[in-house]
This record gives structure tokens, C-alpha cells and sequence, in this order.
């Protein structure tokens, strides 16, 4: 019987944590503190971009990020302007 020498392969380790580049629906759902159906009806309305891989569908970091913002701008956009300051003769005025 003649031993063999086993050669030994230096592996780097895998991080513990890497980035998630990539979220299910349900995870996505949880990051945008939303329902999953709402999350497949801004996948509908073409205001989420999602990507599928075999049957499983998917949204990227960017993307969510990119909601987010759009979300954000939306916000300021329809923002109610500051009411107008009452005249002299508006505040004499009884209110009904």
C-alpha cells in the first residue's frame, strides 16, 4: 500500500456578507414597505423594471433605489403650494 499525498488548495474565503445586488418580490416588498401585489402593479404600470430569471422575477438594487427617488421627486412635485396670506379686509370677514 503506498500512501498518497493529498495536495492541498488554497481557497480564498467567501465573505460572511455580500451586497445584495438583486430582491425577490417579497423582499422588495419589505425594503418599499408595500404589499407584493403592489409591487407586481407598478411592475404592470412599467413603473418598476423588473428582471426574470427562469420563472423567478427579481429587482435590482438600482432599481428599487431609483423608485425611490422617482417616489421623492413625484412628492415635491405635487406638493401643495403654501396658502395665501389673508388681507386686511379677509380677516374683518366672519367666517361661516
Amino acid at each position: 500500500m503506498v500512501a498518497s499525498k493529498k495536495r492541498r488548495v488554497h481557497v480564498e474565503p467567501v465573505p460572511n456578507h455580500l451586497p445584495a445586488l438583486r430582491f425577490e418580490i417579497s423582499e422588495a416588498a419589505l425594503i418599499l414597505r408595500m404589499s407584493k401585489a403592489q409591487i407586481y402593479i407598478r411592475i404592470h404600470e412599467g413603473v418598476l423594471k423588473a428582471q426574470k430569471d427562469g420563472a423567478r422575477t427579481y429587482i435590482t438594487r438600482a432599481e428599487l433605489e431609483r423608485y425611490v427617488e422617482s417616489c421623492s421627486a413625484s412628492a415635491e412635485h405635487h406638493a401643495r403650494p403654501a396658502p395665501a396670506k389673508l388681507t386686511e379686509d379677509a380677516r374683518r370677514r366672519p367666517s361661516l
